[in-house]
């Protein structure tokens, strides 16, 4: 009896929880369970992202974050991507703390931890506080969502989930004859910080066409400025035009990516209830017939769809209507929120992603909890409440601990590499940090092994580059000349013709690398690196006219080395170990 009144208690305390509470609760339980991922350094997209993003550097160029992308090649901000505001806040972070990989990580646990709230709050719309609570924590918990806290370049996650959900709660909340141009306003910054936060314009606009039908053509007329100006800004930044060869899934036919579509769906239901084996990437394919990569899924994912609509039938006849427009309210966002990444459509960089479920998990907790209002609570007996109550605890915990445990993997983006390769054993991602890896310590020969591996599963410029830096430090000029030249096929980049300027300055004649420096320095005119090289090129010759010309440029776009600086300017003889050979400049 006293564990059944504790019991009790508790639910009582919920029901009359505020929302201060919750935020400073879900603030120290997210500091706690996050904690071990918080301090780790700087990984994969983060280095043309911030780390050697001149641009983002300076928040003056603000102007530049949405009349581009998100990668810088050395000159300007390219790629396909378009999410400026995430632009925007890594700009704003590095003017306050420079290149201190916490600060983003605190940002994005903040936003995370905004969601989390904003979750409880929409959720109390259908829901009694104590089972809003629960869902909510849930979300906030769950291993599935780590990578949005400790996976920097997954700021764009957080950002366009937070302003999306605080958009439907200002539409929940929202009088009658009041303007929504506070709802347009948030639903545009979540445009703005990734494409996908056009699931918030589609889920806003169910939620006007379930509970507020009268004034759905007023939200619409809203809506357009907002989102004619997102599309002109995009259009004139980066296009529309679909990632091509960004992974294995994106190189199949369209009835190959239907047959990879059923364990991509089931894919995210496994890790919701089960998340043990979490990755950074996912790159399976299933390109032909198979009783376990096809039919075994498309069978549970059936079931798993029939239970779905079992439970719409139940609620529909033993509950109220508004309840049951709720659970179909949730059932559309799931499924909204889903449909994009399987694989139906050509694009995708991955065949799955654990940030890809991030808003749809919160559609499923929407169904879960309504369906909980199916439970005769009132009948159930004390005990088994408490015993219910401290099941929910367990399971609670051990989301938590494996959220914590998830941490310690991102300790280095070598051990998160070796995390992915236990889940996946061909990842062609993590074997190409692995090589990286092997050349920063100076292993050669193991970088070269990966690089090829990595290949031999997904050739991609990333890795042809690690294979041509190997072959270079082995002094192996021709071969590293060929493998960038693979590299260069699948998208040039600043990175590459710095490597192959080394080359030339050591290997090549003069009028051959002087004819490179000239074409190189016309597509990147702002490029340090490249300058510098050409001084040092210019110096090697005695062209000291040349060589001071190019340094005093170098100066202007980067950091040049004080001492080489100063021996060319000073036209004084150096050496200057580049490939592990000494060149004179005299």
């Amino acid at each position: 009896m006293k564990k059944a009144r504790k019991g009790n208690l508790i639910i009582g305390k919920l029901e009359g929880i505020r929302v201060r509470h919750v935020a400073l609760l879900f603030t120290i339980i997210g500091i706690v369970v996050f904690a071990s991922g918080l301090m780790r350094p700087f990984q994969n997209d983060d280095a043309p992202q911030i780390v050697d993003n001149q641009i983002v550097h300076s928040f003056g160029n603000i102007s530049k974050f949405f009349a581009g992308s998100t990668f810088y090649d050395g000159e300007k901000l390219s790629g396909i991507y378009y999410r400026p505001l995430m632009t925007t806040t890594y700009s704003l972070i590095y003017s306050v703390s420079g290149a201190q990989p916490t600060a983003y990580h605190l940002v994005q646990l903040a936003l995370h931890v905004g969601t989390a709230v904003l979750v409880f709050l929409v959720l109390t719309r259908w829901l009694k506080r104590p089972t809003a609570f629960i869902l909510a924590l849930i979300f906030l918990i769950h291993p599935l969502n780590s990578q949005v806290v400790l996976s920097i370049p997954t700021m764009q996650d957080a950002l366009y989930a937070f302003f999306g959900m605080w958009a439907l709660w200002r539409l929940i909340m929202h009088g009658k004859e009041k303007s929504y141009w506070d709802v347009a306003g948030l639903l545009m910054l979540s445009l703005f910080s990734k494409e996908a936060g056009i699931l918030f314009v589609i889920i806003t606009l169910l939620y006007q066409w379930f509970y507020r039908r009268d004034e759905l053509r007023k939200f619409i007329l809203t809506l357009l400025a907002p989102i004619a100006l997102y599309l002109a800004a995009r259009l004139s930044a980066v296009g529309f035009v679909p990632a091509q060869h960004a992974g294995p899934i994106n190189d199949l036919t369209f009835w190959q990516r239907l047959l990879t579509l059923p364990s991509a769906f089931l894919f995210y239901f496994v890790q919701f209830v089960w998340p043990s084996q979490l990755a950074l990437t996912r790159y399976w394919t299933h390109e032909s017939w198979s009783l376990g990569g096809v039919v075994v899924p498309l069978l549970i994912d059936i079931i798993l769809i029939a239970l779905m609509v079992a439970g719409f039938i139940a609620v529909k006849r033993r509950l109220k209507k508004p309840q049951a427009i709720g659970y179909g309210f949730f059932a559309l966002w799931l499924a909204i929120g889903m449909a994009p990444y399987l694989q139906i459509l050509p694009g995708l960089d991955m065949t799955a992603c654990e940030t890809w479920f991030y808003v749809p998990m919160i559609g499923l907790l929407g169904m879960i909890g309504i369906t909980l209002q199916l439970v005769p609570w009132k009948r159930v007996k004390r005990q088994l409440k408490t015993t219910g109550l401290i099941l929910l605890a367990l399971v609670i915990v051990a989301l938590g601990a494996r959220s914590v445990m998830r941490g310690f993997d991102y300790s280095s983006q070598t051990n998160l590499a070796y995390v992915d390769l236990t889940v996946e054993a061909d990842n062609y991602a993590a074997l190409n940090n692995i090589s990286q890896s092997y050349l920063d310590k100076g292993d050669y020969e193991k970088g070269i092994e990966y690089a090829k591996r990595s290949i031999d599963r997904f050739p991609v410029s990333s890795n042809y580059v690690n294979l041509g830096a190997g072959l270079q430090l082995l002094h192996q000029y021709p071969q590293a000349l060929a493998a960038y030249d693979k590299a260069l096929s699948y998208g040039e980049s600043s990175t590459i013709y710095a490597n192959l300027a080394l080359i030339h300055i050591v290997a090549s004649k003069p009028v051959v690398a002087s004819a490179f420096f000239a074409r190189v320095l016309h597509q990147y005119p702002h490029d340090f690196k490249l300058w510098l090289y050409d001084a040092v090129f210019e110096g090697a010759l005695g062209n000291h006219d040349a060589a001071k010309t190019a340094i005093t440029t170098a100066s202007q776009y980067g950091e040049v080395p004080s001492g080489i600086y100063t021996s060319i300017m000073n036209s004084t003889p150096f050496t200057l170990p580049i490939l592990d050979k000494k060149v004179l400049i005299h």
